[in-house]
């Protein structure tokens, strides 16, 4: 048995001062005498977000989450019963759950190579260096959306060391250095595509629950497609004005020769997990376009987006194939189930309905914070800004807490202001995505500093102008087509 070394320590001294901080700002913000038009209440509440966000940026999610949870019925002004109805038993929080899940036997099943793969396998891209590069990061993109960027950027890389093998790149050659980074910027801003995943739904549960509106579904998409596709453009461009690299490998490429385990080839699973990816995003939609009181519209309303998660994960698990289920439920959750994600969000729900209660005060504070800075400012000005908040802050912050302190923000102005929140909700939701420039950003940013096939010099050179570019790119493609769809 080995036992730790005379005078250690088992936790440095900065965990536990940073955690000593965060339970007094918890505890101890709302003993302080409230400030107009705050209450009591609202100092409490204000003291607990503030000491979650504290911990969430400086010691880890997990353990600061179910502080504030426990905070919540303390001095939150919640019973026991209240709080868990609206953290863990919020249909939101159950979603994020399920599609963990999902997504899980997504990757389980081999179909994240599939996809990648078979984008840039097409035979129009072959001998065409720069549309090759387009399609790959596309293909990354769509990889981001139906899991997560992490797994994306490393399935990326993992094609991208056989691309390099077979065409001959090396270490430190400009392509390989430019897409190692690109992969991780498709991968992250992918992420952003489908509003019912992840930090997307993060915040837009936030908001809904401040507010008690939603967000068009189907039309967030598209507006967010055309977004990824504005960026994967900007990308290009960068690459072939300013990084400039040796292009000319990539013309004899023979894209088939990169599947060496036979990964476009489907077996009847992988293929049944394929029709259910399609089921998912189609039930999910299906309301928006179907007629009111057509049957089906009726059924997928009454169980909710919720309801049709846990439906399809249901009949996965009920399906056997050679005496096995199809989705191993309990697999599937070990591997899958991101839990820092969803405590969380399960944090967030209760919080977002004390801080919505007009006797918190909280809403009229930040009126008189944000009516001076913005005044009579036009929409767009508004979500421009509130965007670029966004991009700033997830570069050191988690990126649904990020998105989480600003809904309080939009969904104040616009209340106040009379404004369409959706402009300013999707340039936050894009914004809080571009997290790639520090260590801190988020979980591929981190990956990214450690891949041997870059370095920190590059990134620091290369992911600014890349920021500002989908920036740009997303606030022209918000600006046009959001302000027509909404």
């Amino acid at each position: 048995m080995t036992t730790a070394r005379a005078g250690s320590l088992p936790v440095s001294a900065s965990y536990v001062l940073h955690s000593v901080i965060c339970l007094v700002i918890m505890f101890g913000f709302g003993l302080l005498e409230p400030v107009a038009p705050l209450t009591e209440l609202g100092m409490r509440l204000a003291g607990i977000f503030l000491g979650v966000l504290y911990g969430w940026i400086l010691i880890e999610i997990v353990w600061p989450s179910l502080a504030g949870l426990l905070a919540m019925m303390l001095v939150g002004g919640m019973t026991p019963v209240q709080l868990l109805n609206n953290s863990f038993g919020h249909p939101i929080v159950q979603m994020m759950f399920f599609i963990f899940v999902f997504c899980a036997t997504i990757n389980h099943y081999g179909l994240s190579k599939f996809i990648s793969l078979w984008f840039i396998t097409r035979k129009c891209v072959a001998g065409r260096p720069w549309f090759f590069t387009f399609t790959f990061l596309s293909s990354i993109f769509i990889l981001g959306a139906l899991t997560s960027a992490s797994p994306a950027a490393l399935i990326g890389w993992s094609i991208l060391y056989g691309v390099c093998e077979i065409c001959g790149y090396k270490k430190g050659e400009g392509y390989p250095t430019m897409m190692v980074f690109g992969i991780v910027f498709a991968a992250q801003i992918g992420q952003s595509i489908i509003p019912f995943k992840q930090v997307a739904l993060t915040v837009f549960s936030a908001y809904e629950t401040l507010s008690g509106t939603g967000i068009d579904y189907a039309r967030y998409m598209l507006v967010a497609s055309l977004i990824c596709v504005g960026c994967a453009l900007f990308f290009i461009v960068m690459g072939k004005y300013i990084f400039r690299p040796d292009m000319s490998k990539l013309l004899a490429l023979k894209a088939e020769e990169l599947d060496k385990d036979g990964a476009l080839q489907l077996d009847g699973r992988q293929k049944t997990i394929l029709v259910f990816l399609f089921l998912l995003v189609a039930l999910l939609l299906a309301p928006n376009f179907l007629p009111a009181d057509f049957f089906l519209t009726r059924l997928l309303k009454a169980i909710g987006n919720t309801g049709i998660v846990i439906l399809l994960v249901t009949v996965m698990c009920a399906i056997k194939v050679d005496g096995k289920a199809l989705l191993n439920f309990k697999v599937m959750v070990d591997s899958g189930v991101t839990w820092g994600i969803v405590l969380l969000l399960a944090f967030v729900q209760p919080l977002t309905i004390g801080m919505a209660r007009e006797d918190s005060g909280i809403t009229a504070f930040l009126m008189q914070l944000i009516m001076p800075l913005f005044g009579e400012s036009s929409q767009m000005i508004f979500a421009l800004c509130i965007g670029l908040a966004a991009v700033l802050l997830t570069q050191i912050m988690n990126n649904g807490a990020v998105g989480v302190v600003l809904m309080p923000v939009i969904h104040s102005f616009c209340q106040a202001s009379g404004m369409e929140p959706a402009l300013p909700l999707i340039m936050v939701v894009m914004g809080v995505h571009f997290a790639f420039l520090t260590p801190a950003a988020s979980a591929s940013a981190a990956l990214l500093h450690g891949n041997e096939w870059s370095n920190t010099a590059v990134i620091w050179k290369t992911a600014p102008i890349a920021i500002l570019g989908a920036y740009a790119a997303t606030a022209l493609v918000t600006g046009t087509l959001g302000s027509l769809l909404y």
